[in-house]
């Protein structure tokens, strides 16, 4: 059973994608009334159509993530046209602290999977603060940045979507480093297809995505909710799945004591290693910078 904490658009999108997916049965959890009853309620009345027989529940009672392989926590404040991920962070680190201690209480065997924004610095408060293994806790960042730069990448090139590989890492926000290097299409390299500079300008669009379309609709839904299925398809079913995630390194690129985005392998323990890759000068400079911003929006954090 996977949980959701949160029945805002992005947690009840999630819960529908993972059903509607086939990955899991869902508990939906929000502490607001009756809001994941009805969002549940409403996708079991959908099930039909969508054809998927999974059980999904809603209720504002923590207790019944008891049991859960993985909790996703998207409770929070979301972000808003004028504001950043940084901007968040005081407030839904005390929502994070709170759902956190409930997870330890119900569902202490399970894996934390975190979504609330800022991811980086969230991720890192849930490690601290629930006492799991670095292994269990991770934060959904990366994948869905790689997402973004491959759909910008695909339609520049006008081919298939899924012809990309790509990874980013580093910061879920400005600090985020799309790896060019990494970057391919079937395997061949993209510098061979693309020009520098117009790669460059992709890796620009691929940071202020999420803020795009926040500007137009007032949210990030469909591209989060997708990327999280994947994660908990990975964890659920044993996948072992390489994507960038942010997690918890213990000397792995030379940062310890942050959540930063890296490369994983991702499976039924959670991060079940971190891969490190050959980056160039630039690249470490940068990931340093990002490992060093995080931990400045960690110190600055009273989840007392």
């Amino acid at each position: 059973m996977i949980t959701v904490v949160g029945a805002g658009k992005i947690g009840s999108a999630c819960a529908l994608r993972i059903v509607s997916m086939h990955i899991a049965e869902v508990t939906l959890i929000d502490i607001q009334g009756g809001l994941a009853q009805g969002e549940a309620l409403d996708m079991i009345q959908a099930s039909p159509l969508m054809g998927f027989d999974g059980e999904i529940r809603g209720s504002a009672d923590f207790s019944e993530m008891a049991g859960s392989e993985l909790v996703i926590v998207t409770a929070g404040y979301p972000r808003k046209p004028d504001t950043s991920r940084r901007d968040l962070a005081q407030g839904n680190a005390k929502i994070v602290s709170s759902v956190v201690q409930e997870i330890v209480r119900y569902a202490p065997k399970s894996k934390i999977l975190m979504v609330t924004n800022p991811v980086d610095a969230m991720t890192y408060i849930a490690y601290r603060k629930s006492g799991f293994n670095r292994n269990r806790v991770l934060g959904m960042s990366g994948l869905l940045d790689a997402s973004r730069y491959r759909a910008y990448l695909a339609h520049e090139l006008k081919i298939s979507r899924s012809d990309i590989q790509g990874l980013v890492i580093g910061e879920h926000g400005d600090l985020m480093i799309p790896l060019i290097e990494y970057t391919s299409v079937s395997g061949v390299p993209m510098k061979r297809l693309m020009s520098t500079d117009k790669i460059q300008e992709i890796v620009e669009r691929t940071r202020t995505g999420g803020m795009d379309v926040i500007k137009k609709k007032g949210a990030t839904v469909h591209a989060p909710a997708s990327a999280v299925a994947v994660m908990a398809d990975a964890i659920i079913n044993d996948r072992r799945r390489v994507m960038a995630a942010s997690v918890i390194p213990d000397g792995e690129y030379g940062i310890r004591d942050v959540s930063i985005g890296l490369p994983i392998v991702l499976g039924g323990d959670g991060v079940e290693r971190i891969v490190e890759l050959d980056l160039d000068a630039e690249e470490r400079r940068l990931l340093s910078e990002a490992a060093s911003s995080v931990k400045a929006v960690i110190a600055q954090i009273d989840t007392a």
